[in-house]
C-alpha cells in the first residue's frame, strides 16, 4: 500500500510540474492584419506618376490604418483605411481641406509586399479613376 502511495504521490507531483510548466496562451501574440500594411510603400499609378505613401496602425481603432501623401498629395494630407484580412477599403472620405473626395479598395498579394489599389479621386469637376501598384520598401 505504501508503494501505491509513493507513486500516487511521485505521478501528482510530476503531473503538478508539467502542468505549471507549459506555456501559457498566446495572448501576447498578436495577429494584426494591419501590421502587414505598416511601412513605407512605393505606389506606381497605371499611366501616371510614382510616389512614396507612409501608412501607420491607427492605434485608436482595431481595424484602421493611415495613410500619408495618398494620392501624392503631401505626408501632411492622410487617409484612413479599414484593414479586413488581405483587403482594405477607403470608405468615401475628403481630404486636402475638403477640396478632394477619395474612396477605393486594395488587396494586399500573398507576398505582403505589394498591393492591387483601385480608388477615385473627385475635385468636384473631375473624377479620376486611379489603377496603381503598392510595393513595399520598408517596414
Amino acid at each position: 500500500m505504501k508503494r501505491f502511495i509513493h507513486i500516487f504521490l511521485i505521478s501528482l507531483i510530476s503531473a503538478t510540474f508539467m502542468v505549471a510548466c507549459q506555456p501559457d496562451d498566446d495572448d501576447d501574440i498578436t495577429n494584426d492584419p494591419r501590421e502587414d500594411y505598416q511601412g513605407v510603400w512605393l505606389c506606381n499609378e497605371v499611366g501616371g506618376q510614382s510616389y512614396t505613401v507612409n501608412i501607420s496602425i491607427d492605434t485608436t481603432t482595431q481595424s484602421q490604418i493611415k495613410l500619408f501623401n495618398f494620392h501624392h498629395q503631401g505626408f501632411e494630407e492622410k487617409v484612413n483605411a479599414v484593414v479586413a484580412g488581405t483587403s482594405l477599403t477607403i470608405n468615401p472620405q475628403t481630404m486636402c481641406l475638403g477640396t478632394l473626395t477619395v474612396e477605393g479598395t486594395a488587396t494586399m498579394q500573398s507576398n505582403k509586399t505589394s498591393m492591387n489599389f483601385y480608388y477615385t479621386v473627385n475635385n468636384g469637376v473631375d473624377l479620376d479613376t486611379i489603377q496603381a501598384v503598392y510595393t513595399k520598401q520598408s517596414s
